[in-house]
């Protein structure tokens, strides 16, 4: 009795022991499984965090290459521009596309850190302000030279309304002085053609008759006129014979209204303004004949009256 009482107590000893061992070891599989799970763990946020600087990093760099595109395009533009850049402008300029060159050459490497991202940004900030004081520069040249050009423009019309002006002044006033010297040229108030038959005693008589005329006598008075020059002036005298024809003894020319004319005769008058009478005697070289001579007087280029005698 006793011995199966302590076979017993024996067989309850081994299962406890037994027991002990098996929670033992569930104890260590569970501090395993804990350590494998902290290990994954770790190594997740590990990589997880490095993968999302990678991300970041490779970000940063595009948006950093698309902000300097952004800014060589801007600075193309300006540079573009049609105004003269003072040498200050182009230094800027060229500074800035030196920074971008050199820029691109350090994102360009795939081994860059945060803080060379950091100090590349700090430079492309830099850049952005060094353009838009360009283009703020640019601006002003290109708003100076569009007031130049509205000046320029400007006195181009004003000369060239001064222009138009002293033309229509020069064209009054060549009309003014032609006028002025048409209004003082001689005029003849009253003219009268006798045909003058020579005598041997030296005394003439008038004549009609064209075989017995030996000249013709010209009696005129000048009308007065203040604005006529006093002195010396040329009269010119065209002789139209009976059949139509200009009588000419040297081929003389003189002006008439800008054109060149022939004259049969000239002499030299004084005038005084007071109403004086001239004459002038004329001989036909080829003798008078029957019919219509048409005398005309010109003087200051202009004509100054006419008559005409028939002789029978």
């Amino acid at each position: 009795m006793q011995e199966t009482h302590t076979m017993q107590e024996t067989s309850v000893d081994s299962r406890t022991e037994e027991g002990r061992k098996d929670t033992t070891k569930i104890y260590f599989f569970l501090v395993a499984i804990a350590a494998l799970l902290a290990t994954n763990v770790y190594f997740y946020i590990k990589y997880k965090n490095s993968g999302d600087t990678v991300y970041e990093l490779t970000s940063g760099k595009v948006n950093m290459e698309t902000e300097i595109d952004r800014i060589e395009a801007e600075l193309d533009r300006l540079s573009g521009e049609r105004v003269a850049l003072s040498e200050a402008l182009q230094a800027s300029r060229d500074s800035v596309r030196v920074g971008i060159t050199r820029l691109r050459e350090q994102l360009a490497h795939n081994d860059l850190t945060q803080g060379q991202l950091a100090t590349a940004q700090t430079e492309i900030n830099r850049l952005k302000g060094e353009v838009a004081r360009y283009a703020e520069e640019v601006g002003n040249l290109r708003n100076r030279n569009t007031v130049l050009r509205t000046e320029r423009d400007q006195l181009r019309e004003q000369v060239s309304s001064s222009a138009d002006q002293l033309a229509t002044l020069e064209e009054e006033n060549t009309d003014l002085e032609a006028k002025v010297r048409l209004a003082s040229a001689l005029k003849v108030s009253d003219i009268q053609i006798v045909g003058v038959r020579e005598r041997s005693n030296g005394k003439g008589s008038q004549e009609s008759r064209a075989r017995r005329v030996d000249k013709l006598e010209i009696n005129f008075n000048v009308v007065d006129n203040p604005l006529a020059e006093l002195g010396t002036h040329e009269v010119y005298m065209r002789v139209i014979d009976p059949n139509g024809n200009l009588r000419m003894r040297d081929n003389g020319l003189f002006e008439v209204d800008g054109n060149q004319i022939q004259y049969s005769y000239k002499t030299n008058i004084e005038f005084s303004n007071d109403g004086k009478s001239y004459r002038i005697d004329w001989i036909d070289p080829k003798g008078f004949q029957r019919g219509t001579y048409t005398i005309l007087l010109y003087a200051d280029n202009t004509v100054m009256g006419q008559s005409s005698i028939v002789l029978k």
